[in-house]
């Protein structure tokens, strides 16, 4: 333990210490009593200063200046008091709104600027309007923008699908105006579409093109350029570009071009139907691995795979976006794993989704099984390669992400007598969906801008029926693959090549 972590459980330890303390906050409805120190809090706030010298405000009861806070909650106070002593306060995306409005109204400036830049870095479904509206207050630019930015991914804009019914119209003409937006123009278009069914809903009217054409009259000209490609743009005039019935007429014909693809997942994401999603299976393995993780990536019902021998060959960049997702592992030596690298990273720029499916793929030694190039190299990967741990059995542990796609339906995970993975921790901007027994990461994704995403398995992929040392195939890893696969699938944004 360094001297600083010394320092910090020294400061820790004197909040609402009773016995040193000199001043005794009464603190909202509940009225909890916090005991704190005159030198702390006047250093951290010219409010608590003058409360606490200005007889109007103070109440001296025994040894204490006692002052009662009624509009914070208690929780919220203590985060203020964990700032004061330690500078460390424990802000969540629950609490930093709040967090951030109490140091306002006491002027902790230290405070309010670390709960804003929290802010900025966990904008999540349940705060992002709350937060946008704050950084429009405070006029924060790059808050703003940062709202925006999460609203008008493709992951975003969807996250916020199941909370819809309770945002207000301006602020959904605020989210389609604004420019910087990389959904599909059907994407956008049903969005508005499902919005305006609400409103007829609302209003008891019956729904009907003509109904809804009515209720969205003043939302379509909001998203006119988005849904708009060039051909058609060529063909309409700059004047009828304002003529709502143009866009309407146009934006209905987008269902027909986009047949075969669905919009709502388990997570409420958009994505490719399961019949549309076209699979590429890489592997340098046996026949038998090869035969038992087929039956593990196609076992949520896709059907559209292609298997290339990784052992053999070195696919290109062309072909890989032949592809919506890549399942790529080692067992043997891939042909030019740095090669490899750098072409999967140049796929997932492009939007297309990679599962790096099984534990030699993810080692940390120089071996030609193990990833490399720019994939490897350029924090493209969840969690960082790593030594191997095996000869303990490990089953599934902790569900971090409960309402993740790749953990649907699956309940238990038994990795056998060897539970082989690697002993890693996660990348910048990396997620850990669920972990092992041991608590080391046993999936964890990192999405990427543009939507697409790099999921990592870190178990070995092929199942008991190859090994009866490897993972039980009672238990539910042909899901974990399955989902994993499927929803990588359902994130790509890569414009397919042609075969």
């Amino acid at each position: 333990m360094t001297n600083r972590d010394n320092i910090n459980d020294v400061l820790t330890s004197l909040i609402n210490n009773k016995e040193i303390a000199d001043v005794k906050f009464v603190i909202g409805k509940e009225k909890k009593e916090y005991y704190c120190n005159k030198l702390f809090l006047q250093n951290c706030s010219p409010v608590w200063k003058e409360q606490l010298y200005d007889p109007e405000w103070r109440n001296k009861t025994q040894d204490f200046v006692t002052l009662e806070i009624s509009d914070v909650e208690s929780e919220i106070f203590l985060v203020l008091l964990q700032y004061v002593y330690t500078r460390k306060p424990v802000l969540t995306d629950r609490n930093c709104l709040r967090v951030q409005e109490a140091a306002d109204k006491f002027k902790i400036d230290g405070l309010g600027a670390m709960a804003m830049l929290f802010m900025t870095k966990n904008i999540s479904p349940q705060n992002c309007f709350d937060i946008l509206k704050k950084a429009q207050g405070y006029k924060d630019t790059l808050l703003e923008a940062k709202v925006f930015d999460f609203l008008m991914r493709d992951e975003g804009v969807f996250k916020v699908a199941n909370i819809l019914e309770g945002v207000k119209e301006e602020n959904i003409k605020s989210i389609l105006g604004f420019r910087r937006c990389s959904s599909s123009e059907y994407d956008i278009f049903q969005r508005v579409l499902e919005w305006g069914k609400w409103k007829l809903k609302e209003a008891g009217i019956e729904e009907s093109p003509e109904a809804l054409k009515d209720v969205l009259s003043g939302l379509l000209p909001l998203v006119k350029l988005i849904l708009m490609g060039p051909e058609q743009l060529k063909e309409i005039k700059a004047i009828k570009l304002y003529q709502t019935k143009v866009i309407f007429d146009y934006s209905l014909n987008l269902i027909d071009r986009y047949k075969g693809r669905t919009f709502k997942t388990s997570r409420g994401i958009p994505g490719l139907s399961k019949e549309t999603i076209k699979v590429l299976h890489l592997s340098a393995n046996t026949e038998t691995w090869i035969k038992d993780l087929k039956e593990s990536i196609l076992c949520t019902g896709l059907t559209d795979y292609t298997y290339i021998s990784a052992q053999k060959t070195t696919p290109s960049v062309e072909t890989l976006k032949k592809y919506h997702v890549v399942w790529v592992n080692s067992g043997n030596s891939f042909q030019n794993p740095t090669q490899l690298g750098d072409n999967l990273a140049k796929y997932v720029d492009a939007g297309g989704s990679v599962v790096i499916g099984g534990v030699h793929t993810l080692r940390s030694d120089n071996a030609n099984w193990v990833m490399k190039g720019k994939l490897a190299t350029g924090n493209y990967l969840p969690f960082k390669k790593g030594s191997l741990v095996q000869n303990k059995r490990c089953t599934l542990k902790t569900i971090v992400e409960k309402d993740h796609m790749v953990m649907r339906g699956v309940k238990t995970f038994d990795g056998g007598r060897y539970s082989s993975h690697v002993n890693t921790s996660l990348n910048s901007g990396g997620i850990t969906i669920c972990k092992w027994s041991d608590d080391h990461i046993l999936i964890a994704e990192k999405p990427r801008e543009m939507g697409n995403t790099v999921v990592a398995i870190n178990i070995r992929p092929a199942s008991s029926k190859v090994d009866g040392s490897w993972w039980d195939v009672n238990t539910d890893g042909r899901l974990l693959i399955g989902n994993s696969v499927e929803y990588a699938g359902k994130m790509s944004k890569i414009e397919l090549a042609q075969k």
